[in-house]
């Protein structure tokens, strides 16, 4: 993911984006804190061991919170949640110039609340695969 040598601010940020999981991993622990479980569910592709390994990779990046809080969930860092302000800009924008270059109209794109329940956000996460690298 960052191994390569990066020449600009641009080169770094794009070598998060570009990652397989990294996105939808921003994504989903900028929604809420989350256990490794509930990270499960919302990323069922994953397998344990994987999803361990890209959230210490997270962790190194100091993306994602180093330790997990008191209930036991993982979080971004305040510069976590900044990156995924703008990734979350930069996928509705790209999104919206797609459809505008083939003449369809966007979605209005809308979160479901922080306290949604797990099932509604499984649900949510099928809209994802169209604004960010998701896989089912």
């Amino acid at each position: 993911m960052t191994d390569q040598t990066n020449h600009s601010g641009i080169d770094y940020s794009l070598s998060i984006l570009q990652d397989k999981w990294q996105p939808t991993l921003i994504f989903w622990l900028g929604f809420r804190p989350l256990t490794l479980d509930e990270m499960k569910q919302l990323v069922p592709k994953m397998s344990s061991d994987e999803l361990q390994n890209e959230l210490a990779k997270l962790q190194n990046l100091r993306v994602a919170n180093p330790v997990k809080d008191t209930e036991n969930c993982y979080s971004l860092t305040e510069d976590g949640k900044d990156f995924r302000q703008l990734m979350m800009s930069l996928s509705i924008w790209g999104k919206q110039q797609m459809n505008d270059n083939e003449d369809k109209s966007s979605a209005l794109v809308i979160e479901p609340e922080s306290d949604a329940k797990l099932s509604e956000l499984v649900k949510y996460g099928k809209l994802l695969r169209d604004y960010i690298n998701y896989e089912e």
